[in-house]
Order: C-alpha cells, then structure tokens, then sequence
C-alpha cells in the first residue's frame, strides 16, 4: 500500500506541474488591441536562462481563447535587402489572414482595411517589428498587406491560413496618396525602395473602392 501511495503522490504531483507549467505558458502570452478591430499585437511567451531564449509564437489553444480560431497551413520566410518593399498585396476571393513576425532585422509592416462594412475601411496599421521586440502581428481576413525592410538580412516569417491563389493576387499602390502611409525611409536611410514594376502599377485605392461599386 505505502509504494501505491507514493506512486499515486507522485503521479498527482505530476500532474500539478504540468497544470502549473501549462498556466504559466498562457499568461506569457499577451495580446493587445489596435485601433483596428480584429488585428492584434502578440507578446511572445518567453523563457530565458543561462543556456538562451526560448520563444513560442503560437499555441492552438491560447489563440483560440483570444479570438484567433484561423487554421494556419502554410509557413514561409522572406530574405530582403534594406529597402525592399512588397505590397500592397490582397488576394481577391477567399482572402487570408496571416501571423507576421520578424527573425532578423527591422521591418515597417503595414496592414490596409479592406473590409467594406468595417468602421475603419480605408485605414491602415503601421507596425515596426524587429528581432528585439519579438512582437507577432495578427492579421485577419480582408486586408491589403505590406512592409520595407529597414536593415539588410531582414528576415520576415509568416503564417498564412486560407490557400494562396497566385491568379487572384491583386494590389493596391504603396505609396497612394490617399492612403498617406508614413514609410520611414528618411529616418532609417532608406536611398532606394527596391520593388519589382508590378507594384509601382498597383491602383489607387480610390480606384480600388470605384471599383467594388461596379460590382
């Protein structure tokens, strides 16, 4: 009896660990609001001792308890020299939302509302994210998406949810007047944006919403 009752001592002390562990894992987690609804600042959970950093971006279950219910399928990393730009992309159909996060470098991200019956259709969030700041942004479905890297060997990671359709790629012109995004290139000695002739042809976005009205 005393050797089942140690085992079962040890089994419930187990088993308050992992509890202990698996609540501590999702208050490191934080989320924040932004003046956009449905598009979140995400704190990483983070451990660190003395043998490095160990940083979880996602977990399934955390996310879903904060309105992140997307099913992510497919992850990939870009490489990019100080000064390229991509974007402003959206994919016409069934849209994707993403997970961004940055693992090397600085980058300026910048997300367009294009959701016709959201409050802020026409707005953008601008987001700085570095490797330092470890910070994810959330991007839900109904965006138009873009960033600059502001270093070289910027590394930008992301996760989609929702297939990409090359044939559905559209885009809206990064630099609208319009839309009056404030890229930082003069504050971090950006010369050059280094984009391909595609997106210097983008519309405007008054040609975007002219547009949605034919439809």
């Amino acid at each position: 009896m005393g050797d089942k009752l140690k085992s079962q001592r040890f089994f419930n002390w187990q088993n308050s660990q992992t509890q202990k562990r698996s609540m501590a894992g999702k208050m490191a987690f934080k989320f924040r609001k932004t003046e956009i609804e449905g598009l979140l600042i995400i704190e990483p959970h983070i451990y660190e001792d003395f043998r490095g950093v160990y940083k979880k971006f996602y977990e399934k279950e955390i996310f879903r308890d904060n309105g992140i219910t997307d099913e992510f399928c497919e992850g990939s990393d870009l490489y990019s020299k100080k000064g390229a730009l991509r974007g402003l992309h959206y994919q016409e159909g069934e849209s994707q939302s993403k997970l961004i996060r940055v693992i090397s470098g600085t980058l300026f991200d910048v997300a367009v509302d294009l959701r016709v019956d959201s409050p802020t259709f026409g707005k953008y969030h601008a987001e700085l994210l570095s490797f330092d700041d470890m910070k994810t942004l959330y991007i839900p479905k109904g965006f138009a998406h873009g960033f600059i890297a502001l270093e070289d060997n910027t590394i930008f990671s992301y996760n989609c949810a929702g297939k990409y359709e090359p044939s559905m790629c559209n885009g809206i012109l990064w630099n609208d007047d319009y839309l009056n995004i404030k890229w930082p290139l003069k504050e971090y000695g950006v010369n050059e944006v280094i984009t391909t002739d595609r997106d210097r042809a983008w519309q405007t976005f008054k040609e975007y919403e002219k547009n949605l009205g034919s439809c």
